[in-house]
């Protein structure tokens, strides 16, 4: 396959996998069926707690099987969860639809990253790692704003939001059979980048060679290979220095890319009609675009200018949280936009370090971080809670965010192709 038939294929299944009417207002689902704010952020709670628990093990696993095929079991299980929400809207349903969603999310984060890298490998490109990664994040961004703008069109004419539900469950039909399209790539991977299996490297070590051995001479069983892929993953994110930094920057990044969650319940508490909120998240998502953007083109840009770029639009995204108006709201895109470019720079340096054979793995334990990190959010949001107005919260989750930006300036490295 060509480098541009794969790009087209991967910015397809970008788009059409974030594609979802209901994904703005299902939280509005829930209310209206009588679960409260306290409620779904319990639920929240919950979705966080099973993704903790299931992030890392599913990790190895992506590193041991056809990603391809975990990813499709993962919308697979999506698409159930989002059935049971619409079948049973109490706050019951609402759990048993989160923990499925959990197990999609992490069973997809790892295998995400992974299996884009290794197409673009297999088709010598992998040094285009992140503004590839960028456009298939536009295009993920546009999918939900097309979702969004679908939504807001059909609840305008009266449409109901089960209506919107149902339709986000057929999407999921083109998210599986999009990715079971792709190439098997895998495999590929694991004989052209061989990695150093000297004591002395500083991106991998001898298990990690010792893996890509037994893959070729097929000399462990499943559940030993699962177990010494488990055990080197987890060993490359906590004690390679630099990998461990940029594991520790990306969970905080991605635990506390939650703002857009509450925007439909704050929105409602400061009097908007529902049918103004997919406009406003249309917008945050705007901002998504842009920091995509931003990302595909600057693949250079230094630690400091993305530190000082995530802390000054931290500041102003915070007049969205001390301000009553309803479209002040739209200032999160600014936020969103910054944390879209700091959090693309972060994931394709930490991709650059990270052995081949345990990528997935190392991952996944950025997203237990980052799942670890969005529960102690969710807490303190539901906790901070003003009756059904989730604002308070939202002032200590910019606070991380900030010190978040501090760290990068510190830590985050160069592209490893200008760190000679």
């Amino acid at each position: 396959m060509t480098f541009g038939r794969l790009k087209r294929r991967l910015y397809q299944l970008g788009f059409i996998d974030e594609f979802g009417p209901l994904y703005a207002v299902y939280t509005l689902w829930f209310n209206d069926n009588g679960v409260s704010t306290a409620q779904i952020s319990a639920a929240f709670l919950v979705w966080a707690l099973f993704a903790l628990v299931l992030e890392i093990p599913s990790g190895a696993l992506a590193d041991r099987v056809d990603r391809r095929h975990l990813l499709a079991w993962a919308f697979g299980i999506r698409m159930v969860g989002i059935s049971v929400w619409l079948l049973w809207p109490t706050f019951s349903g609402l759990l048993i639809g989160a923990a499925l969603w959990a197990a999609h999310d992490a069973a997809a984060s790892g295998s995400w990253e992974a299996m884009i890298h290794d197409q673009l490998t297999a088709v010598d490109q992998a040094h285009d790692y992140q503004p590839v990664m960028a456009r298939i994040g536009q295009f993920s961004h546009v999918g939900l704003a097309a979702g969004t703008l679908l939504g807001a069109v059909l609840l305008q004419v009266d449409v109901g939001i089960e209506t919107l539900g149902w339709l986000t469950v057929a999407a999921h039909v083109g998210s599986i059979s999009g990715v079971l399209a792709l190439p098997d790539a895998g495999r590929v991977v694991a004989e052209a980048l061989l990695p150093d299996t000297s004591a002395s490297s500083p991106r991998t070590g001898p298990i990690s060679g010792q893996i890509l051995d037994d893959v070729a001479r097929g000399a462990q069983s499943p559940l030993v290979a699962w177990w010494t892929t488990l055990r080197q993953g987890i060993n490359d994110a906590r004690h390679v220095p630099l990998i461990a930094k940029l594991v520790f920057v990306g969970a905080m990044l991605e635990g506390l890319f939650i703002l857009d969650e509450y925007v439909p319940l704050i929105a409602r508490a400061r009097g908007s009609a529902d049918s103004a909120v997919p406009i406003i998240v249309f917008v945050v998502w705007v901002g998504l675009l842009v920091g995509g953007e931003v990302a595909a083109r600057r693949t250079s840009i230094g630690s400091p200018a993305l530190g000082i770029t995530l802390i000054i639009a931290v500041a102003v995204t915070t007049i969205a949280f001390v301000t009553t108006s309803v479209w002040t709201l739209v200032l999160i895109a600014v936020g969103y936009g910054a944390l879209e470019t700091v959090w693309i720079a972060t994931d394709a340096r930490m991709q650059e370090r990270t052995p081949t054979a345990t990528r997935a793995t190392v991952t996944s334990v950025r997203g237990f971080g980052g799942a670890t990190v969005s529960m102690l959010a969710f807490v303190i949001i539901g906790l901070m809670s003003d009756g059904d107005d989730p604002t308070p919260g939202h002032f200590i989750v910019l606070a991380a965010l900030a010190i978040t930006g501090v760290l990068i300036i510190q830590w985050l490295p160069k592209p490893a192709q200008t760190d000679q």
